[in-house]
């Protein structure tokens, strides 16, 4: 697949909030709503630390956030990793793009993916976040470089330190699940911050993101939707992530599995609000459940809480 590389907003963090222009996509008689895939990538294990649906209704500049676990058990593949986060690496981008579009039931226009070491780099260019930290980090694994050490409390992140904060999941009673709830927490942290910078600073922050993402949203439309960042009210948009739970298989890895009822209805909640997906269309090949495994299938098959 041919990758373009997007012009003024090419960020994953700033893309991801960035859709809320509105167009005359629906006076041309097309479908008003319009999906990006998103991944930050991790960098050193070539799989995807986080992965986002994000939608905008082109008529409205309404501008939802549909968040998946990276280890939700997924069949993308023959082979015997079946965690989410794989997907990208196994199918590439063009297969990953199809293959969330018929597992969901709605259609996916774009995608990006970018490596996470980006993060600390775009946080110091427009001048660290302010966070609230739940709790105190610590964390040590010497064998992946990482150490993490921050204290608790509303305070001022750098690069460095915000990498750290969304990166961090062993204090957290829900594991990856607390991870995800962080990483919320930022992306509004951060894009809040970018609502007020100048040409000079997103100048910037395209020539850093340039080496870091692949994309294959055309430029026209990257500039088009950078547009709509000062209006949008980002306090007031939707993220939520698939309802589910996490199961430790045979094999003695965790996985988190979808409840069909409840994902379904997250995707129409916030991915297809104006043409909701029907039961046949949801997941029709059955790649979320493990039929053979009765806690996978209970969980998958449960009503909705």
């Amino acid at each position: 697949m041919k990758k373009r590389v997007v012009c003024l907003l090419l960020s994953f963090l700033v893309l991801l909030f960035a859709f809320s222009f509105p167009t005359a996509a629906q006076a041309a008689g097309k479908d008003p709503v319009k999906r990006f895939l998103i991944f930050g990538c991790d960098k050193a294990a070539a799989l995807t630390d986080s992965i986002f649906l994000v939608s905008r209704n082109e008529a409205t500049g309404e501008l939802r956030v549909l968040q998946l676990p990276r280890d939700t058990y997924a069949a993308y593949t023959e082979g015997s990793y079946r965690k989410l986060n794989g997907a990208l690496r196994s199918l590439g981008s063009e297969k990953c793009k199809a293959f969330f579009s018929r597992a969901l039931g709605v259609r996916v226009d774009w995608f990006a993916a970018m490596d996470l070491e980006c993060v600390s780099l775009l946080v110091d260019t427009v001048g660290g976040v302010d966070i609230d930290v739940p709790m105190n980090m610590d964390y040590s694994d010497p064998a992946q470089g990482l150490e993490i050490h921050l204290k608790a409390g509303r305070q001022h992140l750098d690069g460095a330190e915000a990498l750290s904060f969304i990166r961090f999941r062993s204090g957290y009673v829900n594991a990856d699940l607390g991870r995800m709830d962080a990483q919320k927490v930022f992306l509004r942290a951060f894009a809040e911050k970018c609502r007020n910078l100048n040409a000079a600073t997103f100048f910037r922050m395209f020539m850093i993101s340039v080496p870091h993402m692949q994309t294959d949203l055309p430029v026209t439309e990257a500039i088009r939707i950078s547009r709509g960042l000062l209006n949008c009210d980002f306090s007031a948009i939707p993220i939520e992530t698939a309802p589910g739970e996490a199961i430790r298989g045979k094999n003695g890895a965790w996985y988190y599995v979808l409840n069909r009822m409840g994902a379904q209805s997250a995707v129409n909640r916030l991915l297809s609000p104006n043409a909701p997906v029907s039961d046949k269309a949801f997941d029709p090949d059955r790649v979320f459940d493990r039929a053979d495994d009765a806690d996978f299938h209970g969980i998958y098959s449960s009503p909705a809480k």
